[in-house]
């Protein structure tokens, strides 16, 4: 691929530390290739991409995202391997969480992540340990395109142990990196990175996230972009939920305690394939056949099911997780209609 002076001149711009630094720079001229005379490093880094099968869109090119530029601070270029046509996706839905996941946090999105992916959303997040490498496992598990941002440069993989993981997302769904290859993963640039989560995305939610996790800060960049931000409400005493419970606090957060909540807000419908088969146990399948004509008051639902209710409430949880139902307002539910 041929590269013009001012593609070339944002290429070297990327290797500048520091969003601010690069941001002057940038405003200081009124054509990026006004910033150098000599482009021996663009050339550098250009062999480097090609090698390692690295890509380029810089805030110059036509099809750069509109959702990117829109935003105080986008990045100048976006280093990327894999399906391009993902920037501009309309369902990106941002996953980010603590690293360090209780089983709690897993529970969350064992049960949350597929019915989200279901309802044709693609997760978006980080990379990082905990509950980002589990929202990027889920969507391989579902042969759901995922987009994963990164703190550094392709070439590089941080934490090393998602060196796998990587590659499949870069074979199914899109890498991203505003920095050039070579790029370390420096502290700083994790901040950096969170605001391009936030800003592709149709909404973030966290399922648990501690007082200092980096997640608040893509969550404080959705709130500024205009972007729904969707916690999960957790144990007043762990340490792990501390964030999200500071979030629902502040009221700056949607409570959200089950997938539906997030999906309905988002304007989606769970979908189901006509071909797929939900196997209810006796009981779930009574309370479905209670439904079948109509929303209904939790209160009738009890009276007809002759259940209890913990017992009722529990299959009602479920039986949205799964993505059948789904509660209305004034504690009244229906079933989902196939689309």
């Amino acid at each position: 691929m041929t590269y013009s002076n001012d593609q070339k001149a944002l290429i070297m711009l990327s290797t500048v530390d520091g969003y601010n630094a690069r941001k002057k720079r940038f405003e200081s001229v009124d054509r990026p290739c006004e910033l150098y005379d000599d482009y021996t490093v663009a050339d550098n880094i250009i062999a480097k991409m090609e090698k390692a099968g690295i890509k380029v869109l810089t805030i110059i090119d036509e099809d750069y995202p509109e959702t990117l530029k829109e935003i105080y601070d986008p990045p100048y270029t976006l280093y990327y391997q894999g399906d391009r046509s993902l920037f501009n996706s309309k369902d990106l839905l941002a996953v980010v969480g603590t690293r360090r996941v209780s089983a709690y946090g897993k529970n969350i999105m064992q049960n949350f992540a597929p019915v989200f992916i279901k309802s044709g959303f693609k997760i978006i997040s980080g990379l990082a340990r905990g509950v980002d490498s589990i929202g990027h496992r889920i969507s391989l598990e579902h042969n759901s395109p995922t987009v994963a941002v990164v703190a550094n440069g392709l070439d590089i993989c941080y934490p090393p142990e998602n060196a796998d993981m990587q590659r499949r997302i870069a074979e199914n769904g899109l890498v991203i990196s505003e920095y050039a290859p070579g790029a370390k993963p420096l502290q700083f640039h994790f901040p950096e990175r969170n605001r391009i989560i936030s800003a592709l995305s149709q909404g973030v939610f966290i399922p648990e996230a501690g007082d200092r996790s980096g997640s608040l800060i893509t969550a404080d960049y959705a709130i500024e972009q205009g972007k729904d931000l969707f916690v999960v409400p957790g144990n007043i005493f762990s340490p792990q939920s501390a964030g999200c419970n500071k979030k629902i606090r502040e009221l700056q957060a949607i409570i959200t305690l089950t997938p539906q909540d997030v999906i309905t807000a988002l304007g989606k419908v769970a979908k189901k394939n006509d071909a797929e088969v939900i196997q209810l146990d006796f009981a779930s399948q009574a309370v479905m056949d209670i439904l079948k004509d109509g929303a209904l008051h939790f209160d009738e639902i009890l009276q007809r099911s002759s259940m209890n209710i913990a017992e009722l409430s529990g299959i009602l949880s479920q039986l949205e997780i799964l993505g059948v139902i789904r509660k209305l307002q004034g504690n009244n539910f229906e079933i989902i209609p196939l689309i």
